[in-house]
């Protein structure tokens, strides 16, 4: 447990995912944490996301920015984001359900 506010935990799992910091990306995330939106089925656990992420990570082109953030009570944030590969950018708006300073689950909805 941390007292890391939503928006904090967010925001680091976003700093990680640009410093293209594996363990820290994943340590961001409950250890039941799942994602959607960003494969064919949805990414179910901590070591699943590692695999799924370890890859894409290895990209040195690979980057997002979130330029607007709202905050619904205290566990979830919605994000505007752009995700960057090979100087491509691709609009994401992402949920994140937070509890206990790690992301339990987050959704990825590509333009």
């Amino acid at each position: 447990m941390t007292d890391r506010t939503a928006h904090d935990t967010v925001l680091a799992q976003l700093d990680a995912f640009n410093a293209h910091d594996l363990d820290a990306f994943v340590a961001t995330y409950a250890e039941d944490a799942m994602i959607t939106g960003v494969a064919a089925d949805p990414i179910m656990g901590a070591a699943a996301i590692r695999a799924f992420y370890e890859p894409r990570l290895q990209n040195p082109e690979l980057s997002c920015v979130i330029d607007s953030t709202v905050l619904f009570g205290e566990r979830w944030v919605i994000a505007r984001e752009y995700v960057i590969n090979a100087g491509v950018s691709t609009e994401t708006i992402a949920t994140f359900d937070v509890a206990e300073g790690r992301i339990a689950r987050a959704s990825m909805l590509k333009a």
